[in-house]
């Protein structure tokens, strides 16, 4: 089984949408401006968010508000600019109405200028 770690941009190429449904994490894509692509099944349950309330909308100004901040959006922004396939992980709590989740991130960036956000439960939250 693939892990969030071991994604390569070829892995992701090769998914069909139930292949990327299937994914045991999170996982979103975003283009260029922020906007929510496409959505897994895994991150719709974890995140509590269908994705019919997701996709198309602005991920940091709608759908993650927590996550507009330098830790994480600037993060994604930096790996952007140093153009092609880029990716950094790194620990983040996001905030939501019910509550807490700790989470491992993996951003990637690809050839293509896709973004993708990778996302791992750490604990309970």
């Amino acid at each position: 089984m693939v892990d969030a770690e071991s994604l390569t941009e070829e892995v992701l190429r090769g998914m069909s949408e139930s292949d990327f449904d299937r994914l045991p994490f999170g996982a979103i894509k975003l283009d260029a401006q922020g906007r929510v692509v496409a959505f897994n099944a895994a991150e719709a349950a974890q995140s509590r968010r269908s994705p019919q309330r997701t996709l198309g909308r602005r991920f940091f100004e709608e759908v993650a508000p927590c996550t507009d901040v330098a830790a994480f959006r600037g993060r994604l922004d930096a790996l952007a600019a140093q153009g092609g396939e880029v990716t950094e992980s790194f620990d983040f709590r996001f905030e939501f109405e019910w509550g807490r989740r700790d989470v491992r991130i993996r951003l990637m960036v690809l050839r293509d200028g896709a973004r993708w956000v990778f996302i791992t439960a750490v604990g309970r939250g």
